[in-house]
């Protein structure tokens, strides 16, 4: 074998390795954050069906001043069922393929809390539809000047 054939040969090897290597971290990488996005689903899911842990939740990031008191009040009220639902959602989306195991628990999820989601935006449109229109602040006079 030549010199120059085995140069050829080592910079191949070294090409495919790189691009090998290249593959697998992104794999890793995407399946890292699938696990990440799908325990942050399983975390609103708790607070879903235990909406005391998600009061102790925000009162301890409160209590260590990691949120403000005009956040408390939002992430309070927010529906924790819409944010799972969101959650295992990005997860199916964003990070597939490779279809790991993340990605599969999130589908069946999905599956399990699709039709109170439903449910929940069809109450929403109908709090909408029946709702009056009110102006929001102040109206301006108005007074004729003859």
């Amino acid at each position: 074998m030549t010199k120059k054939t085995k140069n050829i040969l080592t910079i191949s090897g070294l090409v495919a390795g790189t691009l090998i290597i290249a593959f697998l971290m992104a794999r890793f990488e995407v399946v890292k954050r699938a696990k990440k996005e799908y325990l942050e689903g399983e975390k609103y899911m708790k607070f879903y069906t235990h909406p005391d842990e998600k009061q102790k939740y925000y009162d301890e990031k409160l209590k260590n001043k990691k949120i403000s008191e005009t956040e408390y009040q939002m992430l309070m009220e927010d529906n924790a069922l819409k944010n799972a639902y969101i959650q295992y959602q990005t997860v199916v989306d964003l990070f597939t393929p490779p279809e790991s195991k993340w990605v599969k628990k999130s589908r069946q999820r999905l599956q399990e809390i699709t039709p109170a989601y439903n449910a929940w935006v069809e109450k929403l449109k109908s709090e909408v539809e029946s709702a009056e229109y009110k102006p929001v602040g102040k109206q301006p006079n108005k007074q004729t000047t003859k």
